[in-house]
This record gives C-alpha cells, structure tokens and sequence, in this order.
C-alpha cells in the first residue's frame, strides 16, 4: 500500500471516528433522558406533540435533543459508509463493519419509533439499548480498521494471541452485553431499588419478587463479568499470551471493571443518584465497547494450530493436530450454521409481532426462539452429516467440523437428531402444539426431502427444497396464534420466491465447484442465461407478492411505501446481474437480498401494530 494511497484514507479514519464517539454521546444521553424521565415528554413519532418543532420548555429539551441527534448520527454513518465504500478494496475490514453499522442506524430509527409508541416499555427500551451499543460498537471497529490500516494481508500479518485469550476474551464481552442489558430492562422495569444490600439482595437474602430477581439478573451478569475481566488479566499478564496491544487493552478493561462495580454500588447506596446512573451506564457501555474491541483483536491474530493432512471421504484435507476443548465447542456451533439460523429466527419473531400486533409475551418470545433454534440448529447439524463427502471436496466448505475431522460424522448425526428432538419437545411443551408439529416438518422437509433427494437429483432443488426455509414465519404466526391464516400463507410464499434469486446469485459465483462435485445446480447444468432469466422471474413475481398485501388489506400503506422502495432495488439488482454477470454483482445481489427481506419483514411489524392478526 502507497504512501500516496494512505494519505487519502484520512477522511475515513476522521469520519469513522467522529461518528464512533457521537453514536456513544446518544447512547449515553438515551440514558439520561430516561432517568430524567424525559423520555414520554413526545408522546408521538416523528413529530412531538404534533409539530415538528415544538416549544423546548421543562423535560422536552432533553427528548428532542436525543431526537435531534438521530439524524446527525444517520448523516455521519452514511458518510462514514460513501467513504469505506471508496477504499474497499484497500481497507476491506472497515467496509465489513461500515455495512453492519448502516443496517444497524437503520434498525434504530424503527425500534427508535417502538419505543415512543410502547410508551418505554421495558423490553422496548432493552431492545434500543441493545441496537444502540451494536451501531457504537461497529463505528468503533470501523475506526479501528481504518487508523490501522487493516486490509487482507494486514489481517493475516497480525501478531498472534493465544487462543485461551481469544476465547476467554469472547465470553467475557457477551456476559458483559447481557449485564449491560440486563441493567436497561432492569431501569425500564424501575427495579433498581428492589434490592438495596450486597452481595444479594438484602445482605445474604436472596430474591422474592420479580423485581428483585430481575434486579439479581443484572447483578450475576454483573458478578460474573467482572470475574472474567480479573480472570482474562491474569491470564493476559504472562508477556507470552499476547502483543502488548492486546495487553494493553485487557488492562485498561480490568480498571474499567472495577469501576463499574464500584459505580453500581454506589448507585444503589445512594437511592439512584442521577449523576451516577448515568455515569455506571456510559462506563458500562465502554466496558463493552472495549471488550468487543479487545476480542475482535484477538480473532486478527489468533494462533493458528498445528496441522497435518487426512483423508476424508477420498479427498485429502488438514485438520488441527490437536483440538482443544474450545475448539471442539466451536465446531458444534459451527454445524448448527449459526449465519442461517438468525435469519430464520429473525422472519420468526417478526411474524410473532404481525401476530400479536406488537411486542409478544417475553417468555413465549423465548421459548418460541429457543425451540426454532434447537430446529434450525437440527437441520443444519444432519445436512452436514449427509454433504460429508461433497463438502470435503469444496473449497468453501472443506473445512467443515466433519470433512475437516474436528467432529466425527456419527457424533454429528446424534447431535443433531437429539437438537431434532429437544426443538419438538420445548415447542410442545412451552409453546402449542400446532408450532411444535410445523418445526418438525421443517426439519423433516430440509434434511429428508431437500438433502437427501433434491439436491442431488434436480436442477430446481433450491425452488422445492426453499419451502423449509418458508416455515419459520408459520411458526412464529402459530406461536401467537395457535392457528394459521391468509397472512402466514402469504408470508410463507415470500420467502419461498425470494430463495432462489437469493440462491442462484451465490450459485452462479460456485457454479464451477458445484459442477466438480456433481451438484446439478440450475448455472451448472442449464448455463448463467437461463439462470438469470430465471432470477429476473422470481424477483417479478417477489415484487407482486408483496405489493399484493395491501389489496388484500393484510398490510397499510406505510407498508407498501418502504415495499416499493425494496422492491425497485431488488428489481435493479436482479437487472445488474442479468445484464452484467459479474462476481461483483452476484455478491451483491446476494447479500442485498437478505437485507431486504430482514427489512421487508421490519416493515411488516411496524405496520401490523395495534392490529394483530389478520
């Protein structure tokens, strides 16, 4: 990288900066406004009290101000984004993390207009946190990669961390997020008081009340977290376990800790002051910030494993010499394809909202979740048992748990018929029946009807085989209400027609490995013309089933605008790759696609609110 060509990243490290400390200042002014019980003083969305600019007297100034600083953010990360988007071939990290931090401005402004219409709600309030430390974090990586100067070969020339830190580093930053929201919800739910003693509740007395046990939530995620912190700096103290960068980062997240224990004590002893609750919120926001920056670090320069070379199924392939507990948990995780499931968990929880018409009951939410998780996890743990031999002869997926030898294949088989097993069980049992039954028949249409027949037999096992895919959104319609209707169908055929343009983008980049390994994909059996006819088919008639919702008075107008917009980028995209066919436009046809439908399912929600099902 030219001296010349650094010296024009200047505008990106600036405005990534800029905008990583402003989205901390709005989070932590969040804070504030809801302690100063400002946060009602607008009662409506986009406007408050019914204009635009209202009077700024009493607790106003301080809601409108936060408001105010919503599209200054919105400007900046856009900014932040145009920037990335011109050294991406340079600066490929500070792209990655650009992209997150656009969805998540985007995701903000809409749970931003929930939380004003469920009047700051607990699991409202929880939930803006949540996006609101996630746009924080992804400005602060930005940045990060940007004053670093991160492209591929500097990702790969990083000095290396032990994998003990890495990973003790992982868990830390996701108990210290749950603390963090956890102490919003518990805020939310004016539980703050509800114990005023330590190290329990009241001295040594544990919970009574459900105030009590969810201010004791926030104080074992608390505990717990600073427990790890202290453990990752002893660790972190022998000179061998990492660079000192990464050092210097774990001690500065050791002091942070210790801060915020004090902090939340004296919050409480002091009948929540304020000044401290806001001080224990923006420290605790760092906390996680610093060590979400700390474990992002580690994953640079992770110490790579000894290798040797092992035949799987006839294909020669490396795995680690020796596998670490750690990496044996991982490897778990990764047959139960983690990207795929939040997608399918996410079409599930916004067809709960269509159902409900509004936020569902925390715990059906969970158990809902928990039970499509188990299933999505299921039918991803037995596909890869029964790709085995295929998967081993791809590039893309040759390091897979089993063809890599890091999971044996019968033990993946048990895994994922016991997932198969406790996904009915806890539907059935915490949610109802009709929910647990259409689980199941997803997990048995994935594995039996697509893995094991379609895929190897039909150029049109992605058409078919997409109906799993389609059934989490009947679930979570099931979840609410207990029976299916006109909008759970309409819903299921959505996701059914948007699988294969999304599908076929991805196959068109992989048609030469699908054709290696025999795979009749529809680019390697009928050629790129007829898949791209194809997928300028099926985003037509995408287009129809989603506009066709408003006719059918199953969605509002609000909805059919951001639809329209959806859909015309959609359409242009499925155009770009017909008339182009690059690798460029069938990657980013391929990634859109599952943002537009994340966004055309948000649409959907908001819409439905106050009007639950059909």
């Amino acid at each position: 990288m030219s001296s010349a060509s650094r010296s024009q990243f200047l505008g990106l490290k600036v405005a990534s900066t800029m905008a990583a400390l402003f989205a901390f200042a709005l989070v932590v002014f969040g804070a504030i406004v809801r302690i100063n019980g400002a946060g009602m003083t607008c009662p409506d969305w986009p406007r408050c009290r019914g204009v635009w600019f209202p009077a700024l007297d009493s607790a106003v100034v301080y809601e409108w101000a936060h408001r105010v600083g919503a599209p200054v953010l919105t400007l900046l990360i856009l900014t932040t984004f145009a920037l990335a988007w011109r050294h991406r071939r340079e600066l490929g990290e500070a792209m990655r993390f650009a992209w997150v931090a656009l969805g998540m401005v985007v995701l903000q402004i809409i749970i931003g207009a929930l939380t004003i219409k469920y009047a700051n709600n607990p699991p409202s309030v929880a939930a803006h946190l949540v996006v609101g430390i996630g746009t924080f974090i992804s400005l602060l990586l930005v940045a990060y990669a940007s004053w670093t100067e991160l492209d591929d070969r500097a990702v790969r020339s990083r000095a290396t961390v032990r994998p003990a830190v890495a990973s003790i580093a992982l868990l830390t930053t996701i108990v210290a997020f749950i603390a963090v929201i956890a102490g919003g919800y518990m805020s939310a739910s004016h539980a703050g008081l509800a114990c005023t003693g330590f190290p329990l509740c009241n001295g040594w007395a544990g919970a009574h009340s459900a105030a009590q046990a969810l201010h004791m939530t926030h104080r074992w995620a608390a505990y717990a977290t600073i427990a790890l912190v202290l453990c990752l700096v002893a660790v972190a103290a022998r000179p061998t376990s990492a660079p000192p960068e990464v050092r210097r980062l774990i001690f500065v997240a050791g002091g942070c800790v210790l801060a915020q224990g004090a902090l939340g004590a004296l919050t409480v002893i002091s009948g929540l002051a304020p000044v401290l609750r806001s001080v224990h919120q923006a420290n605790g926001v760092l906390l996680v910030a610093l060590l979400a920056l700390t474990t992002y670090r580690c994953q640079l320069g992770r110490q790579p494993e000894a290798f040797v070379s092992l035949p799987a199924d006839g294909a020669p392939t490396q795995v680690p010499a020796t596998v670490t507990a750690w990496m044996k948990c991982a490897s778990y995780i990764q047959l139960t394809k983690p990207n795929v499931m939040s997608l399918l968990l996410f079409t599930t929880f916004t067809a709960m909202m269509m159902a409900a018409g509004g936020f569902p009951r925390p715990a059906l939410v969970f158990w809902t979740l928990l039970g499509g998780a188990l299933a999505s996890a299921a039918s991803g743990s037995i596909n890869m048992y029964w790709d085995r031999d295929i998967d081993a002869q791809m590039k893309r997926t040759r390091l897979r748990p089993i063809p890599s030898g890091r999971v044996p294949a019968q033990h993946a088989l048990v895994f994922g018929v016991v997932l198969a097993i406790l996904a009915f069980c806890v539907l059935w049992v915490a949610v109802n029946p009709l929910a647990a039954v259409l689980s199941t028949i997803g997990i048995l249409y994935y594995v039996i009807v697509y893995t094991m027949w379609l895929k190897r037999t039909t150029p049109q096992n992605i058409v078919v085989g997409g109906a799993a895919g389609s059934i989490p959104p009947l679930v979570g319609w099931a979840a609410v209400t207990h029976h299916l209707d006109l909008t759970a169908y309409v819903l299921f055929l959505i996701v059914f027609v948007w699988t294969p343009p999304h599908f076929w983008s991805l196959a068109l980049m992989k048609k030469d490995e699908y054709a290696r390994v025999g795979l009749p994909m529809l680019p390697s059996v009928y050629g790129d013309a007829v898949t791209k006819r194809q997928i300028l088919l099926y985003s037509v008639v995408l287009v129809a089933l989603t506009v066709v919702m408003v006719p059918l008075h199953l969605m509002g107008f609000g909805y059919l605008t951001v639809a329209i917009v959806l859909d015309a980028l959609f359409l242009a995209g499925a155009l770009w790759v017909a008339m182009t066919g690059t690798r460029k436009s069938e990657g980013m046809m391929y990634r859109f696609s599952m943002l537009y439908l994340a966004l055309l399912f948000s649409a959907m929600a908001i819409d439905r609110f106050g009007h639950g099902g059909s």
